[in-house]
């Protein structure tokens, strides 16, 4: 079975990555483009020879179409995911799922009622991940007690008025109704999904401080967030769009155990209390990582097929924003937050 897509929103992600992804996928096909603005929807149906339009409904009326995949500024994902739902379309949205948990949980529920599958394509299935994840799972570190996850990028003013490309000018990320958030919901919501599948912990309270000290904008530039973990283990996350990361690409995200440590670097690097069949204790070896089988198109593909669960189940999209609300929740009160999905 082929699974075709119509695309809606032809902006930087679908250019840059998620269309070619489409096209390439085992059991995926490129059927319709849509943009509000016509040269973006253009472009993608001439790249990739389909017919585009600037009609969403028309994108959703199409008997040929049977997924949707939704790249458009945040606060517009709960409405046309639910639209798309209602039309009997399996849906893969960029992340955050929604704004606002409560939007998420609709959107989820509304997939459910129509009987469609719903997807976040987060970067979770990455060599490095799944490298850290078997290294974690063979308990060459112990008990996991600690994260360290680091987001740390120096955007530039033209970022916030038209991506890092420039390819559509609009001010969405710039407005905490319309993005959601800066850097926090921006980038680390990547890193939260990773770590979660990666260490099999669960987010269960954050504390966080954070504020906007150089951009223009209504988001955040700089925060601070503490998490506990539901096994006792202690995470942060440190994130700014304006503060550049080390001179050798550091800091590293990390994994702490209780009797080793894994630097998400690449190559991955890992150093244990004892020796372990990696080599002696208390140096730093570097592990291999292996190239990650299918995009995540390919997975979602074979799950709606086999009617199997997502390769990113919807409610870990939805733990992910529920962090995330919670740390901005916690910013504002200055009292940490419990992780709460309706």
């Amino acid at each position: 079975m082929t699974l075709r897509f119509g695309i809606i929103g032809c902006g930087e992600i679908t250019s840059k990555r998620r269309a070619e992804q489409i096209d390439r996928a085992e059991g995926t096909e490129l059927q319709l483009a849509m943009d509000i603005e016509e040269w973006a929807a253009k472009d993608i149906g001439q790249r990739f020879d389909i017919e585009y339009t600037t009609d969403e409904e028309e994108v959703l009326s199409d008997p040929d179409v049977g997924a949707v995949y939704i790249s458009t500024p945040h606060h517009l994902h709960a409405e046309q995911t639910i639209r798309a739902a209602d039309s009997g379309k399996h849906v893969v949205i960029e992340k955050p799922i929604a704004t606002s948990v409560t939007d998420g949980r609709e959107m989820i529920d509304a997939c459910e009622a129509a009987g469609v599958k719903l997807t976040v394509p987060l970067a979770r299935f990455t060599p490095t991940a799944e490298a850290a994840r078997l290294l974690v799972e063979e308990g060459l570190i112990g008990s996991v007690v600690g994260t360290r996850i680091s987001s740390l990028a120096r955007k530039p003013d033209s970022y916030w008025t038209g991506g890092y490309t420039g390819r559509v000018p609009s001010d969405w990320r710039k407005s905490a109704t319309e993005s959601g958030g800066g850097i926090l919901v921006m980038n680390s919501i990547h890193a939260i999904d990773r770590f979660r599948y990666v260490t099999g912990l669960t987010e269960r309270r954050v504390y966080a401080e954070a504020d906007t000290f150089v951009t223009d904008v209504e988001v955040e530039d700089f925060v601070c967030v503490t998490i506990r973990y539901d096994n006792g283990a202690i995470g942060s996350i440190e994130g700014s769009s304006f503060a550049k990361a080390g001179v050798d690409g550091g800091p590293y995200d990390r994994i702490y155990g209780e009797r080793g440590t894994i630097v998400i670097s690449d190559p991955i690097r890992i150093n244990t209390a004892e020796p372990t069949r990696l080599g002696e204790g208390d140096t730093w070896h570097d592990v291999e990582t292996q190239p990650v089988e299918r995009n995540i198109f390919e997975r979602f593909a074979a799950a709606v097929e086999a009617d199997g669960e997502m390769p990113i189940p919807p409610m870990d999209a939805l733990r992910d924003l529920a962090v995330v609300r919670a740390a901005y929740q916690a910013a504002e009160d200055g009292t940490p937050v419990e992780i709460s999905i309706p």
